[in-house]
């Protein structure tokens, strides 16, 4: 029940974020190397259980995206002080900064969403259109585009989008805004070294992936900017 879920969330998660901070607040303090510690831990567990997985998953799917995607992971980081490093040399102050305002604007709007009882609201929202959805020539939930957009459309025609709903699509936007001004160039660059390492047919998978999330966003997009709510 992701109503129930959701709430209990609402209920018990700030609490259970506060104690696993305090216990590693309190262990930080009472070893100076707990950090290096727990690191190298961590790193002696995947070497000796899921490493022989990971490099046997990369290999059964040789020439596929997934598995040229995950040979590219495993000899970029084959530690975790390769990890660190990766992790040092990316946070400049700047995306720190914007990490730390990111935080705390999450962190007010999950607040807002848990006390104005969004998540019973938006149960009953989704469980609706689902139902609606569902039927006619809308039977596979990976295609919105057809006829799935189609009772979609004439669900919202019926139905207001929930303003909770709303106030999250719209700060998803602002962020996805922010990212591609202040950070086009950094994106653009990971995407070439990614690129780089792919074969043809990995490149090929990978392009026909873009294009047809392109396509689908595209669908959703226009019902939801037809049908948005008026939210005060």
């Amino acid at each position: 029940n992701m109503e129930e879920l959701g709430n209990l969330a609402c209920n018990k998660v700030e609490g259970c974020y506060e104690q696993v901070q305090s216990a590693i607040q309190n262990c930080s303090a009472a070893n100076p190397n707990f950090e290096n510690e727990t690191i190298a831990a961590i790193e002696a567990l995947y070497r000796s259980d899921y490493k022989s997985k990971a490099s046997a998953f990369a290999e059964e799917r040789k020439g596929s995206l997934l598995g040229e995607i995950a040979t590219m992971a495993m000899n970029k980081f084959s530690s975790a002080d390769d990890i660190r490093t990766f992790i040092e040399e990316q946070l400049t102050e700047e995306r720190k900064s914007d990490a730390l305002e990111a935080y705390e604007q999450a962190k007010s709007l999950a607040q807002g969403w848990c006390d104005d009882g969004c998540t019973s609201s938006t149960a009953r929202f989704l469980e609706g259109i689902f139902g609606h959805m569902n039927g006619g020539g809308c039977n596979d939930a990976s295609v919105f585009c057809g006829e799935c957009q189609s009772r979609a459309a004439s669900y919202f025609a019926r139905n207001q989008l929930p303003c909770c709903v709303e106030k999250v699509v719209r700060k998803g936007i602002e962020a996805y805004d922010y990212v591609i001004a202040n950070y086009s160039d950094a994106l653009e660059s990971y995407g070439a070294a990614v690129k780089g390492g792919l074969s043809v047919s990995g490149l090929a998978e990978a392009e026909a992936i873009r294009d047809r999330v392109v396509e689908e966003f595209s669908c959703v997009s226009e019902v939801y900017s037809a049908n948005r709510p008026e939210c005060v």
